[in-house]
């Protein structure tokens, strides 16, 4: 038998018959290698001490299950140029350019639907938050995933309270054990608005806009 090295894990890892391997432990001493069915977060890794130093944690890379993917909203700004949905999801992180903002209507619980058109994990979510000078309107933001795109049937992924500032960069860590599969990711905001100074918030009212989202996960 040909004693594991970390790239004949990493194959292993990554057969069909281990759909729900995200990782592994591998150690060169022990010619050992560990399939892991949940991702290591920082904090965690300290407890490899607990096996021995000779482990080292591989992670499968993850991707963007969200580049491209079709999207939907509860409601588009009417107006030129935040018009087009797809612009939350085109690939383009760049600030200079607010003209390519994902910008719903002013309502109270706005929300913003990928489809990722497969089965999936979801390891994490990155917003990237409008850098126009607004960035304050994102708050008290929750992130579900699952197989319907019902809200009241998704599982919970994580939340951001906020309020954010102009330009930031938010990732939400699915803390989910066992791991979060899905077909379908939301990002709505679930409170009312806490802004009252600015007319388009009476009421409570809020818009969910930004940058782009990114969805890191893998195909299950």
């Amino acid at each position: 038998m040909i004693a594991p090295t970390s790239t004949n894990c990493s194959a292993e890892c990554l057969k069909k018959r281990n759909p729900i391997c995200v990782g592994f432990l591998f150690s060169a001493k022990r010619t050992s290698c560990n399939l892991l069915k949940t991702f290591l977060t920082e904090n965690y890794q300290a407890s490899l001490d607990v096996l021995g130093e000779d482990w080292e944690y591989f992670s499968i890379k993850v991707v963007n299950l969200a580049l491209g993917k079709t999207v939907s909203s509860s409601s588009l700004y009417p107006y030129p140029p935040y018009t087009n949905v797809n612009y939350a999801v085109d690939g383009r992180t760049d600030f200079t350019d607010n003209s390519l903002l994902f910008h719903t209507d002013f309502e109270l619980y706005p929300w913003l639907t990928v489809d990722l058109g497969t089965l999936s994990i979801v390891k994490n979510v990155i917003l990237y938050n409008r850098s126009d000078g607004h960035g304050r309107w994102l708050h008290s933001v929750e992130i579900r995933a699952g197989n319907s795109s019902v809200w009241s049937e998704m599982n919970m992924c994580g939340t951001f309270l906020g309020p954010s500032q102009t330009g930031e960069i938010h990732t939400i860590e699915c803390e989910t054990r066992p791991l979060l599969y899905g077909s379908y990711v939301t990002v709505k905001i679930v409170r009312p608005n806490y802004i009252t100074d600015d007319p388009n918030a009476i009421g409570g009212k809020n818009v969910l806009c930004f940058r782009e989202i990114v969805v890191n996960g893998l195909d299950a």
